[in-house]
Order: structure tokens, then C-alpha cells, then sequence
């Protein structure tokens, strides 16, 4: 299949078909359900205040809090806390900018990304990006802890949580790159969009690095997936255009 029938950007109207058919309502929530449903769900939660504060969490205690969000520590000291966060953690998110950067992202990216691809790939994309960077930070902040144990950067990582889909939907810009004509277009615009939220916007290093590494695994899975199974919808509606 010829990279020219893809377009110049893998980004669909929310609101339309791939074809830019607006949808009747039923009809656009079955074209995006884990899009909708993720964004209702996390607006809930957030309207509920119900994770209590980042840096409360304890071993024997501290309610929710201990699970919406990752405790780097609990890596080691209770792993099976830490892996089960995996699956809470991009529900809830810490300030109103993560949510509303993290709503209008889905809009534009995962969206069109599910729209091409269906839910069910489009979440465990997002989830296998999500953890694989989520587990690789934390192990790359364990390694740096024995490294330098007087680390006041990674002090400050390992007291407080970490949580939000932000990572997840990098993984699924990453693999967005494979649905263009172009394979480093989009990737080049998500690097060069990070550089500016780290060095000018303020986000945190050890943040800017989980969404890399996210995209990075994003881009190389889903570039292996569709390099050995040809049923991708994205791949097939290609084909019969």
C-alpha cells in the first residue's frame, strides 16, 4: 500500500466520520466509546474531589489517594499497590490545566486515532504506553536514588503521586505517526511541543520524560503492529479507498 493515499495528518472533525460526515449522536459515541467514556468518567471524578491530597498516602492508610495515583516508592515497597495504580491512575488528574490539556488532547488525538483503529486496540494501546513509561521512570528514579541518594530532584519525585492520561495519549500520538504520509511529522510536532512545556511552560523533567518514553513506545508498537497484521481497519479502509 502506497504512503500517498494516507493524509498529511491523522486528525479527524470530532464530531464527523472519517469520510467528515457529522455523526448522529449515537452514532459518534460507537465511533469513539473509549474516547467519551474516558472523558465523562474523568470529569466525574474530578467534580467529586474525592482523591485527597498528592502527598497523602501511607501504607496501612490514606484512603484513595493511595491508588489514583503512582507512589514511585511503592515500586519496592508494595508492588502490588503500585502495579494496580496502573489502572486507576489515568482517571484522575492533580491541577485543572492537566484535565482540560488532557480533554482537549483525547478531542484531537486519541479520538482520531479510535476512530481509524476501534476501542478496544485504541485502550490497550493507551494502557501498555501508559505503564511501560509510568515503570520505566520509576525504575530509572530507583537506579538515580542509588546512584545519588541526596538527589533533591528526586526527593521531590518520590514524595508525591503521580497521576492523569497524559502519558497514555502521547503513546497514542506516537502511533498516530504511522497513519500519514510523512512518519516523523508527528512526532516532530509532539518533540517540539514538549521542548516548549518543558522549558517554557514549566512542566517537570521527570513528566516531559514519561510522555516521551510513552510516544516512543507508542511509535515503535504500533509500527510493528501494523508490519505484521494487515486486518488494522486503519490499514484496510486504506486499502479500499
Amino acid at each position: 500500500m502506497s504512503k500517498e493515499n494516507f493524509p498529511l495528518f491523522p486528525w479527524s472533525w470530532p464530531w464527523c466520520s472519517l469520510t467528515g460526515v457529522p455523526l448522529r449522536p449515537l452514532e459518534l459515541f460507537l465511533s469513539r466509546k473509549f474516547t467519551f467514556s474516558y472523558l465523562i468518567l474523568i470529569w466525574v471524578f474530578w467534580l467529586s474531589d474525592i482523591t485527597g491530597p498528592a502527598n497523602d498516602c501511607y501504607i496501612t492508610g490514606g484512603g484513595i489517594s493511595c491508588i489514583s495515583g503512582i507512589w514511585p516508592g511503592d515500586l519496592v515497597d508494595a508492588p502490588i499497590r503500585f502495579f494496580t495504580s496502573l489502572f486507576v491512575i489515568p482517571f484522575f488528574h492533580h491541577d485543572t490545566t492537566h484535565i482540560v490539556f488532557v480533554t482537549m488532547s483525547f478531542l484531537v488525538f486519541v479520538q482520531s486515532f479510535e476512530v481509524r483503529e476501534g476501542a478496544i486496540r485504541t485502550y490497550i494501546l493507551f494502557m501498555i504506553c501508559l505503564s511501560v513509561a509510568a515503570v520505566g521512570v520509576t525504575v530509572g528514579m530507583h537506579i538515580g536514588e542509588l546512584i545519588n541518594s541526596d538527589s533533591e530532584f528526586l526527593r521531590i519525585g518520590f514524595a508525591r503521586n503521580w497521576s492523569g492520561g497524559s502519558a497514555g495519549m502521547f503513546g497514542i500520538i506516537g502511533a498516530s505517526s504511522h497513519q500519514v504520509r510523512k512518519v516523523w511529522m508527528v512526532p516532530t510536532i509532539a518533540v517540539v511541543f514538549e521542548t516548549w512545556n518543558h522549558f517554557f511552560n514549566g512542566i517537570g523533567t521527570l513528566t516531559s520524560t514519561a510522555h516521551m518514553v510513552s510516544m516512543t513506545v507508542g511509535f515503535l508498537l504500533w509500527g510493528y503492529w501494523i508490519s505484521s497484521h494487515s486486518e488494522s481497519r486503519a490499514i484496510k479502509e486504506n486499502r479500499d479507498s
